[in-house]
């Protein structure tokens, strides 16, 4: 007998969600803020990946969604890690 119509049949294991990942970099001024999404625009073009971004005059949030993560992961894509370089660098 197939599961589908098996009455008795336990149902399916949920699958694990994981959480959207929010970052928020601050910056010193607008000039250091748009040079931070100028690069990160040339990262997204590279990697084929373009996350959530919203930004203010000396702010940038950034959210990567549950499916954004796992297609990251899948191409084992260091986006997060070089996203964070970009910022540390122009903090610095």
């Amino acid at each position: 007998m197939n599961d589908a119509n098996d009455p008795n049949a336990a149902p399916p294991a949920p699958q694990e969600r994981l959480p959207t990942r929010n970052w928020r970099f601050d910056f010193g001024s607008y000039a250091e803020t748009r040079q931070f999404l100028d690069r990160m625009a040339d990262l997204s073009r590279r990697e084929d990946y373009y996350p959530d971004v919203s930004f203010g005059k000396t702010y940038v949030n950034i959210s990567i969604d549950a499916e954004g993560q796992a297609a990251l992961t899948e191409r084992n894509s260091s986006f997060t890690g070089e996203m964070e370089a970009l910022a540390a660098a122009d903090n610095a």
